[in-house]
């Protein structure tokens, strides 16, 4: 048994008195402690992206009280799918009196999205907080639903937290595979790649802060029998928002390493909480359009080894660093570098870089190829 979940179910037996259980047609809701309020509360529409497996690192309790000030000590409600689980209970033990209610709300169906009883609790709360799971199962039950738009009626005003899947589904742009997910290597060398063919736009979740941006978790984490990272897989993402919106908007994409927490304040300023040497990544498209984006063809995105400008920003357990995304040029406690791929996985690299239009960059590492690049303790 995890420290959290032995936590979680202390906190629930010793509050067993005040915890208020409910069901429905296809949800579930548990109220962990506090009783919620109708009481105003001064919140802030702010967001924290988190890459996964953040229980109990070194910058869970930082992120966590940031993200509690924005809501104003109101009311907390996560959200999942698959039943209630143990974060309320978290809350309430590991900062006691510290929101006015910690609940949990399992929504199971697309009916049960569009329960009234399920739309009042999220219409009523001043924290939303989207657990981790399959980001699937979000996109077939909430998309298109009275909850999908009781989330983006909240997200206008007051603050939104999502971990791995729940992170995930927070871009405008959102990758959801029905199966497998795409690998770096799959994606560089056909960037529509069958498994990379569920992503959506502009159609879920419409935070006003992340407009042009797709999202990847568990950068750092080894996937498939090659053990590859999710650095080369974002740039990928970032390619097939190009090839969406080929306009002159902004497209950027944010990736999270395991227990990294990005939080972004109203005015969209950024800084990342975590253990220390995990990082933060923002990816922005600078020299144009890929000069190949086919399917059935490795992804060739050089223009002149500067197709994006990647800006890591290296979190520290009391968060740290600056990345404006409306003004990125302002970007501070971190280090910029420019992407590209001379053709596919292969040709995916690096090179020291400087800020969009700062001019001046260093010559690539021959050394460092690929993804795997950037995995843990090369830079």
């Amino acid at each position: 048994m995890t420290l959290r979940l032995i936590l979680a179910t202390a906190a629930l037996l010793a509050g067993s008195a005040a915890a208020v259980a409910s069901q429905g047609a296809g949800f579930e809701y548990q109220l962990a402690c506090g009783s919620p309020s109708d009481q105003p509360a001064s919140t802030a529409p702010a967001v924290m992206l988190i890459g996964g497996a953040e229980a109990n690192t070194a910058g869970e309790p930082a992120a966590t009280e940031w993200f509690l000030e924005q809501g104003d000590g109101g009311d907390y409600l996560v959200l999942r799918v698959g039943g209630t689980g143990g974060q309320a209970a978290w809350l309430c033990s590991a900062f006691p009196g510290a929101v006015a209610s910690a609940a949990e709300l399992s929504v199971d169906s697309i009916a049960a999205a569009g329960d009234p009883q399920v739309v009042a609790r999220v219409a009523e709360a001043e924290m939303l907080f989207i657990a981790g799971g399959d980001q699937r199962d979000y996109v077939e039950l909430w998309r298109g639903t009275a909850l999908a738009d009781a989330i983006n009626a909240h997200v206008q005003q007051a603050p939104i937290a999502g971990t791995s899947a729940g992170m995930a589904i927070l871009g405008r742009s959102y990758y959801a595979p029905e199966t497998l997910g795409v690998l770096s290597s799959e994606l560089l060398d056909d960037p529509f790649d069958p498994l990379s063919q569920e992503i959506g736009h502009d159609d879920f979740i419409q935070h006003p802060l992340l407009a042009g941006t797709i999202t990847d978790t568990h950068l750092d984490r080894e996937h498939g029998v090659g053990d590859e990272y999710r650095y080369g897989r974002l740039f990928g993402f970032l390619a097939r928002l190009v090839a969406f919106d080929p306009g002159p908007g902004r497209e950027l994409g944010i990736g999270a390493e395991e227990a990294v927490f990005i939080a972004i304040e109203a005015d969209g300023s950024a800084r990342a909480f975590g253990p220390d040497g995990s990082a933060a990544w923002f990816v922005l498209r600078n020299q144009g359009d890929p000069e190949q984006l086919q399917p059935g063809q490795p992804l060739v995105w050089n223009r002149a080894q500067a197709a994006a400008k990647a800006y890591r920003l290296p979190a520290t357990p009391g968060g740290s660093g600056v990345f404006d995304l409306g003004d990125p040029v302002n970007a501070s406690g971190g280090q910029w570098y420019d992407w590209f791929t001379d053709g596919g996985w292969t040709g995916f690299n690096f090179a020291d870089g400087s800020c969009p239009a700062c001019g001046g960059a260093a010559p690539p590492r021959p050394d460092l190829i690929h993804a795997d690049a950037f995995g843990p303790g090369a830079l």
